[in-house]
């Protein structure tokens, strides 16, 4: 089965992603999003990682599941799409590894219980996560989820928002804190000097 690239969300998502994106602290993000799937318009600089049914396509090919990319090394992450029906691995192991402690990630989807998401994936739109889906899979990798409410409650009434949108932070690693080490009192040992001090 070949992937969507959701063109007729497009319109939404100019709308949506860079809301959630508002105050972005990093000077670029990484983009991971279906090779044919149009990108947002977005003021961020970005790095599009872009992959099909078989793995990452450009700007390298590697497995969905190996990226060539150092651990904890990206900033922020917008993750597009990367749960479709036809994925051979899903990335988001991927995407933890690669995401910095404290790192922001905006994941995007499409939600299973809108006419535009049936239009492009007939039946197999049942196949995507819904809105509790979505953020328990966020949860089960140990992210803070800190989605606006008002989008929390859109995404829980079937049909109405055809783009599901969450916003997450990787947990900061906790600081080290290294045990301070005394030295041993150590005894002298001998005869005492003698004292040439008179009492007055």
């Amino acid at each position: 089965m070949s992937l969507s690239g959701f063109a007729s969300l497009q319109s939404v998502e100019n709308l949506l992603v860079p809301a959630a994106l508002d105050g972005l602290r990093s000077d670029w993000l990484l983009e991971v999003a279906p090779l044919i799937a149009p990108s947002p318009a977005l003021d961020q600089q970005r790095v599009r990682l872009l992959f099909d049914s078989q793995g990452i396509g450009w700007p390298f090919r590697a497995r969905v599941d190996e990226w060539p990319i150092d651990d904890e090394s990206v900033d922020s992450i917008l993750a597009r799409h990367i749960w479709q029906p036809g994925m051979a691995a899903s990335p988001m192991t991927e995407v933890m590894r690669v995401l910095k402690p404290g790192g922001l990630l905006v994941s995007v989807s499409a939600n299973p219980w809108h006419r535009l998401a049936w239009r492009e994936l007939g039946a197999a739109a049942l196949r995507l996560p819904s809105w509790p889906h979505l953020q328990m899979v966020h949860v089960r990798h140990a992210l803070k989820l800190t989605t606006p409410a008002v989008s929390q409650w859109r995404g829980l009434i079937p049909g109405v928002s055809p783009v599901l949108v969450l916003i997450a932070r990787k947990a900061q690693k906790p600081a080290r804190i290294e045990p301070v080490r005394f030295a041993k009192p150590r005894v002298a040992v001998g005869a005492m000097p003698a004292s040439h001090c008179r009492a007055a």
